[in-house]
């Protein structure tokens, strides 16, 4: 069976009212006090902000139409953060779905009958919105003052370390803002690739909802790329539960918009 052919909404002669897929990746509530712990743990105001973004998000979704998919970039913050947000989902009514698996060609492999979904939300890795790869040695050094000072960060950003990382004049073994984004490219390119295939088994009227927590790095570096508004002309970095969303259909590019109260109205601004 082609899914391809048989998902495109040109030739089903039907339109589509809703994207196949809405992915949201947003920032992780804040952390306990050593940035340089890989294993730190969210706050208790880091866990109301996870609380205030699983409100807006089962404002603006629907558990009769949207299954959700949970996604993390592999850090102990990030699968707090995300897990959180499931277990809240859940109780408000919403199912989880189950990833299409690849067979042995390395080809789809379509359920017998409409999307699969699982009782019990479970986060998965993926390492296209991990972190930046940056050494513990150069983590260090981006929050000297004095290099601050050197790049002319303005001191109304408080916390100049994302700023760091754009301006300064990193070796090779520091992964770069336009490295990052690049990364995070290819995973949209690697989700519009399965729309066909996921529209064949979700049908007109249900979508899946991607909900993954990211590292500020990778959420900065893609915001900067798709806007043009950078953590400079922000005057800081994307907040805690702030970042971006990107809806994916059928006959049209991927469509990205910036998702946070804060962080729309500073690239409005810019």
């Amino acid at each position: 069976m082609n899914f391809a052919r048989e998902g495109t909404t040109a030739e089903r002669g039907i339109p589509r009212e809703i994207p196949v897929v809405t992915a949201y990746v947003i920032r992780h509530g804040e952390t306990t006090e050593n940035k340089l712990d890989p294993n730190r743990g969210l706050t208790k105001r880091g866990e109301v902000q996870i609380n205030e973004v699983a409100e807006k998000l089962i404002r603006e979704l629907n558990p009769q139409r949207d299954v959700i998919q949970i996604l993390d970039s592999g850090n102990y913050r990030a699968n707090v953060t995300v897990m959180h947000i499931a277990t809240k989902l859940k109780s408000a009514g919403f199912s989880f779905f189950e990833p299409v698996k690849l067979d042995a060609l390395n080809m789809m492999k379509p359920k017998d009958a409409g999307v699969q979904t699982v009782a019990e939300p479970k986060s998965k890795k993926y390492r296209r919105i991990d972190a930046a790869n940056i050494p513990d040695e150069f983590k260090k050094q981006l929050s000297d003052p004095a290099l601050h000072e050197r790049l002319g960060i303005p001191d109304g950003i408080a916390d100049k370390r994302m700023a760091a990382w754009y301006l300064g004049d990193w070796p090779d073994e520091v992964e770069k803002p336009e490295e990052v984004a690049a990364r995070v490219q290819k995973g949209t390119e690697s989700t519009q690739k399965l729309l066909p295939m996921l529209a064949g088994q979700l049908g007109l009227e249900k979508r899946i909802v991607v909900i993954s927590a990211a590292n500020a790095s990778a959420i900065d570096a893609t915001i900067t790329t798709r806007t043009g508004s950078s953590v400079i002309d922000r005057m800081g970095e994307v907040e805690n539960g702030e970042g971006f969303k990107i809806n994916f259909d059928l006959d049209t590019e991927p469509l990205f918009e910036a998702w946070g109260e804060k962080i729309e109205t500073q690239i409005s601004k810019h």
